[in-house]
């Protein structure tokens, strides 16, 4: 049996995706009881749609991952049906979107429930199959026509009504769920309001649980960087750099920052003045950080849970001199200088010293 990956979809994954059903359910959670959604028979996509689907798509094979609980079999079994019966993909979808209706107990916004089976190429010649779930709201909104009144331009506006908006700002919810064993996670899970977590409710609808917790995800983020950078070369770094600068900005950011986003950290961690440079030390670290399946995750950052020993950064010198502190070099008023003579200058700015 091979491998299950860690990461999330990597780039060529993504660059195969195609869409092979699609549907959406539509919910309106004013309407009388035993009538709040109204279920579609089909849906037909212009091109336009397929590429904005497609690219939500690609934006949620970077969420938190997930696995389903053993005595939770509920959407995992539908999910199955799905890949394994695709005659019966209009019927199962109802079944899912019914049941997501049914789990929330409060109040939900009205808007489209969609479910859809896409492939992609997990390795050559072998494709497989994921399923795509989306909660969009639904909104009014506004078209313009405009004709000539008396010598003037007059515009007239109508409101439309249930409109989607094609931004990603409209996806509420969504989950990407593999039951083909391909991934070490089940499912990669977003959550626009409660993120990087997930609202209760929708937890119980997938019946999944967090596949690593936030202390695993902190410690694994930190420790990456720490390998990565201890392995540059100097000529792979731009002048007055070192390990300890990547090393203690990624500390700074897991320290400062309430929730994880890629990105964001890789910005933080990679300083550099050189864009060429820059993008291939961030492509790196990114490949380090995705196979270790940390790169797309969302999580909120536990610095507590890093041991003491992992947080501090150590220069010895030749002459025996150790220089001991935490964190960013130039947070910590730490510069280093490389002189002409091969040798080098430590220069510390502090606010005092205290004699132990």
């Amino acid at each position: 049996m091979p491998q299950l990956l860690e990461g999330v979809l990597n780039q060529d994954h993504r660059n195969s995706l195609e869409i092979v059903d699609f549907i959406f359910h539509i919910i309106n959670p004013d309407a009388p009881e035993g009538q709040r959604v109204i279920y579609l028979d089909e849906v037909q996509l212009q091109q336009k749609q397929k590429i904005f689907f497609l690219e939500r798509l690609k934006e949620s094979a970077e969420g938190t991952q997930y696995i389903f609980k053993p005595d939770a079999v509920d959407l995992k079994s539908k999910c199955e049906a799905v890949i394994n019966t695709p005659n019966d993909f209009v019927q199962i979808s109802r079944q899912i979107t019914e049941s997501f209706s049914g789990k929330h107990d409060g109040n939900m916004s009205a808007g489209v429930f969609v479910i859809a089976t896409v492939k992609y190429l997990a390795s050559a010649n072998n494709w497989q199959k994921l399923i795509f779930l989306v909660k969009m709201d639904t909104g009014a909104s506004f078209s313009y026509s405009y004709k000539e009144v008396g010598g003037k331009l007059v515009a007239i506006m109508s409101e439309i009504e249930n409109a989607l908006n094609e931004t990603k700002a409209a996806i509420q919810k969504s989950a990407l769920i593999d039951v083909s064993n391909v991934f070490a996670w089940d499912l990669l899970v977003f959550d626009r309001v409660k993120r990087p977590s997930i609202g209760e409710y929708f937890r119980g609808f997938l019946g999944a649980t967090e596949r690593q917790q936030d202390s695993f995800l902190t410690r694994a983020a930190h420790s990456i960087v720490k390998k990565w950078a201890k392995s540059l070369t100097k000529e792979q770094m731009p002048e007055g750099e070192d390990a300890l600068g990547y090393i203690g900005r990624a500390l700074n950011y897991l320290t400062d920052h309430n929730a994880f986003d890629t990105d964001e950290y890789l910005n933080a961690v990679i300083r550099d003045e050189d864009a060429d440079r820059k993008t291939l030390l961030t492509l790196s670290l990114r490949e380090e950080l995705a196979n270790a399946g940390v790169a797309g995750q969302q999580f909120t950052t536990r610095p507590e849970s890093l041991a003491n020993k992992d947080k501090k950064q150590t220069y010895q010198t030749q002459e025996g001199v150790t220089v001991v502190f935490q964190g960013d070099k130039d947070a910590a008023g730490l510069k280093v200088t490389d002189l002409p003579n091969g040798r080098k200058q430590i220069v510390i700015e502090t606010g005092g010293i205290t004699i132990k």
